[in-house]
C-alpha cells in the first residue's frame, strides 16, 4: 500500500511538474518570445551590415559610415568603443545599480508590508512610485555620461512641464485619483470590490492603473481616474439571504421547531460562516406555498459557495423531516355548490343602513375621514339601541 501511495504521489508531481512546463508555451509567451526573437534578429542584422558595408556596398558608402581609411568595420567598432569606454562602462554600472536599487526597493517595502492589507496598499503605492523615480534618475545618469547637457534639459522642464501637464492632463488625473484612493481608503490590496460591473480581486494599486483580478483567468486594468464608485465588498461580512417554500398544509409550528434543531447541525457542517444561519420568520405567501427567510453572515471570498451549501442543506433537512417543498402546479377543483346560504331581512336591512351611512353626503366638509367614520358608527349603533328599547 505504502509503494502505492509513493507511486502516486510521484506521479503526481511529475504530472504538476509536466503542466507546469507546457503552461509557460500559452499564446501570450509564445508571442512575446517571437517578438522578441524577430527584434534581436534585426538588431544583429543591423549591427553586421554596419561593420561589412564598405564589403557590401563598396567604398562610397564605407566612406560615409565608417571613415576613409577604415576597412575593416570591426577596426571602426573598436574605436568607437575605445573612445567611449568610459561613457560604455558608466552606463552599465549605473544600470546595474538602477536594477538593484529597484529589487532592494521592492524586497524592503514587501518586508515593512507583510501584515494588513493597508500596509499592502501603501506599499505598492511607494514602490511604484520609488520605480519611477530610479528609472528617471538613472535616465538622466546615462545620458550625462554620454555628454548630453542634464543641466540644460531640467532648465528646460518648465517649459516642458506646462506642455507636459497641458498634454497629459488625464495622466496626472490618474496619479492625483490614486493617491486619494488611498488616503481615502477606498480599498485595499486584496479586497474583492465591484467596478463598473466588474467583480475581482485588488491585485495592485499603482500610480496610474488599478488592477483586478477575478480569479477565472481575467485581470482588468482601470485607470484610476475612471474609478467613480465602487463598492467593497471585504470590510464587513455579507449577508446571505435565503427564501424557501413549504406547502401550506404543514403545521408552520412543527416546521419551525424541525429547523430549529436542524440549523445546529448545519451551522455545525459550514466553518465559513461567521455567523451562525438563522430563521428571521414567515417572508411572505404565493401560489407555490408559504415563503420562510433564513439569514447568515460570511466573507465575501465565501459568500457564493455559502449561498450554495445553504440551500443544499436546507433542502436535505426538509427532505429528511417529511416536510412538503410544493412546486408551481395548476389545481383543477370542482366548482363549489350552489346552494349557499342567503341573507335574511335583517341582515339585508343592516348591510342597507352601513351602505347608506358611507354613501351620506356631509355639509361640513372639513371633517376627516375618520371623523366622518365615527360619526356614521355613532348613528348605527344609536340605531340599534332604539330598536332594542322597542
Amino acid at each position: 500500500m505504502e509503494e502505492t501511495k509513493n507511486q502516486n504521489t510521484e506521479h503526481e508531481i511529475e504530472t504538476t511538474e509536466k503542466q507546469t512546463f507546457i503552461s509557460r508555451f500559452k499564446p501570450k509567451n509564445i508571442t512575446k518570445f517571437i517578438i522578441y526573437l524577430i527584434l534581436f534578429i534585426l538588431s544583429m542584422t543591423g549591427l553586421l551590415l554596419l561593420i561589412y558595408c564598405r564589403a557590401i556596398w563598396g567604398d562610397e558608402v564605407g566612406n560615409k559610415i565608417l571613415g576613409e581609411g577604415v576597412k575593416d568595420g570591426w577596426v571602426a567598432l573598436g574605436n568607437v568603443l575605445a573612445k567611449r569606454s568610459t561613457a560604455f562602462i558608466y552606463s552599465l554600472i549605473t544600470i546595474a545599480i538602477a536594477v538593484f536599487a529597484i529589487a532592494i526597493s521592492n524586497f524592503f517595502v514587501k518586508i515593512t508590508t507583510l501584515k494588513g492589507k493597508k500596509a499592502k496598499t501603501v506599499g505598492s503605492l511607494v514602490y511604484s512610485l520609488i520605480k519611477y523615480i530610479i528609472i528617471i534618475l538613472a535616465i538622466a545618469f546615462i545620458l550625462g555620461a554620454w555628454g548630453v547637457d542634464v543641466a540644460s534639459i531640467v532648465a528646460g522642464l518648465g517649459v516642458l512641464t506646462l506642455v507636459i501637464g497641458l498634454g497629459c492632463q488625464s495622466l496626472i488625473q490618474d496619479i492625483v485619483s490614486g493617491l486619494f484612493i488611498v488616503f481615502d481608503d477606498y480599498f485595499d490590496v486584496g479586497d474583492m470590490i465591484i467596478v463598473d460591473g466588474f467583480r475581482g480581486y485588488v491585485e495592485s494599486i499603482g500610480l496610474r492603473t488599478v488592477k483586478l483580478d477575478d480569479k477565472c483567468g481575467n485581470i482588468k486594468s482601470i485607470t484610476n481616474s475612471a474609478i467613480t464608485t465602487c463598492v467593497n465588498l471585504s470590510r464587513s461580512p455579507n449577508l446571505i439571504y435565503i427564501n424557501f417554500h413549504i406547502s401550506y398544509n404543514e403545521d408552520l409550528e412543527r416546521v419551525e421547531g424541525i429547523m430549529a434543531k436542524e440549523m445546529e447541525y448545519i451551522n455545525k457542517n459550514l466553518p465559513q460562516l461567521t455567523d451562525p444561519l438563522v430563521y428571521k420568520g414567515i417572508d411572505g405567501y404565493d401560489d407555490a406555498g408559504v415563503l420562510l427567510a433564513f439569514g447568515a453572515t460570511c466573507k465575501a471570498e465565501y459568500r457564493f459557495q455559502v449561498g450554495r451549501d445553504l440551500r443544499r442543506e436546507i433542502y436535505l433537512a426538509l427532505k429528511r423531516n417529511d416536510i412538503q417543498i410544493p412546486y408551481n402546479q395548476i389545481t383543477v377543483n370542482t366548482p363549489l355548490p350552489k346552494e349557499r346560504p342567503l341573507a335574511n331581512k335583517e341582515e339585508k336591512k343592516r348591510s342597507k343602513q352601513i351602505n347608506d351611512l358611507n354613501r351620506k353626503l356631509e355639509e361640513e366638509d372639513e371633517k376627516t375621514f375618520i371623523e366622518k367614520a365615527r360619526k356614521n358608527l355613532h348613528h348605527f349603533e344609536n340605531g340599534e339601541k332604539k330598536k332594542t328599547k322597542k
